[in-house]
């Protein structure tokens, strides 16, 4: 997907009314967000999945699906009352207790193959997230272990973001990602975030786009309870709609009229689209990585974004000073590399987008911050501090 996959993470991007040559960087008076009492230590209590067995499945097999190892089994034996040595029966079902994975059924086929010596490249697919590293289990030990943050100091309602679109180097589209005012959704105070997209001409003429996806992300625990989108690009036209369970762990999806499909979830999983605006509120750090838990498509994906640097990005909202970062997602046991992608966010509390660049067959896409209205939620006037010029 030309504007969607090239924007990685961020999901999605918005029509522009921008007047040519013209851009500014706007405030506005923040809303107080409504009250609400946090649900952290609920959400974060035991999990417990619930796995039936199939032919050929085995404890090695389902401790290396569930926990990483293979070499747990015996762990899993313990709290399914089972001997390890002997074989597991079709049909039985394991309770799995705080697993580190939540495979997904396409997930666990390809672990299938894997253990029967059949995997082929053919069993991956292309899932809309894109990596700019190598595939080695290493990256994901050099994570950060950040705490869930407490505060918001990024964003607030009426935050709008403007952007454009090139593809080698040619106007293909105009994008923005805005927080719409509160929204109550499962009883919980909710930021609408909102990512749009439409092509511009020519490109319209041969490849229209026409997107908007929107998250209900809780003002209290930062993360998301709903996400659907209207996808229209090219012959592809798509609705997808996603309810989070951020307290039994599950997400129901559904994809246009396709029958829903439920998916267990590992605590505080965000959507496609949450997962940046959480990551934006993270005490980001040169040289460090940071996961955020993820779903989207219903498959659960691990979200890493390794700080690469600080460097000065100019784009036609002006000189900023920035945090390079790279994202890149941990699908079952692979890493996915599909695509370079390099995201420039301000090097200040707010963590704006201002620059992404990916990668693609024939050149690059980039988005650029045209301009933006950033509501005065930490006493600085609504002002980019971060900016060093217009």
């Amino acid at each position: 997907m030309l504007f969607t996959g090239s924007l990685c993470f961020l999901g999605g991007c918005s029509l522009l009314f921008v007047v040519k040559g013209k851009t500014s960087i706007s405030t506005g008076k923040a809303q107080e967000a409504p009250k609400a009492a946090s649900l952290e230590k609920r959400m974060s209590r035991e999990v417990v999945l619930r796995y039936k067995t199939r032919e050929g499945d085995t404890l090695d097999f389902v401790a290396e699906a569930y926990y990483g190892k293979a070499s747990l089994k015996k762990k899993l034996a313990r709290q399914n009352h089972l001997d390890p040595a002997r074989p597991l029966k079709p049909g039985k079902e394991l309770r799995i207790v705080n697993p580190a994975n939540f495979p997904d059924k396409g997930a666990l086929d390809a672990l299938r193959q894997k253990w029967a010596g059949t995997a082929t490249p053919s069993a991956k697919e292309d899932t809309g997230f894109h990596s700019g590293e190598a595939d080695t289990a290493a990256d994901e030990k050099d994570v950060e272990k950040a705490a869930r943050p407490q505060v918001n100091k990024a964003f607030t309602a009426g935050e709008n973001l403007k952007f454009e679109v090139r593809a080698i180097g040619v106007l293909a589209g105009y994008a923005s990602l805005e927080v719409g005012n509160y929204a109550d959704i499962q009883g919980r105070p909710c930021y609408p975030l909102i990512a749009r997209a439409k092509s511009a001409f020519p490109f319209t003429a041969f490849y229209p786009v026409r997107d908007v996806q929107t998250s209900y992300f809780d003002t209290v625990d930062f993360l998301t309870w709903k996400f659907e989108n209207d996808v229209h690009e090219g012959d592809y036209n798509a609705h997808n709609r996603e309810v989070y369970d951020q307290i039994q762990h599950n997400v129901v999806r559904q994809h246009n009229q396709e029958p829903p499909q439920e998916v267990d979830v590992q605590p505080f999983t965000q959507d496609i689209i949450s997962c940046f605006y959480y990551f934006r509120l993270l005490p980001l750090q040169e040289g460090k990585a940071y996961m955020v838990p993820t779903c989207s498509g219903g498959k659960n994906y691990k979200l890493i974004v390794k700080v690469i640097s600080r460097e000065k990005v100019t784009v036609p909202a002006g000189t900023f000073d920035c945090f390079h970062a790279k994202p890149f997602v941990k699908y079952g046991t692979v890493f996915r590399n599909k695509e370079d992608i390099d995201l420039w966010i301000t090097a200040d509390d707010r963590h704006i987008p201002v620059l992404i660049k990916s990668g693609i067959v024939i050149g690059s896409i980039e988005v650029s911050l045209l301009d933006a209205t950033v509501p005065d939620i930490n006493g600085d006037g609504g002002k980019l501090v971060s900016r060093l010029s217009p």
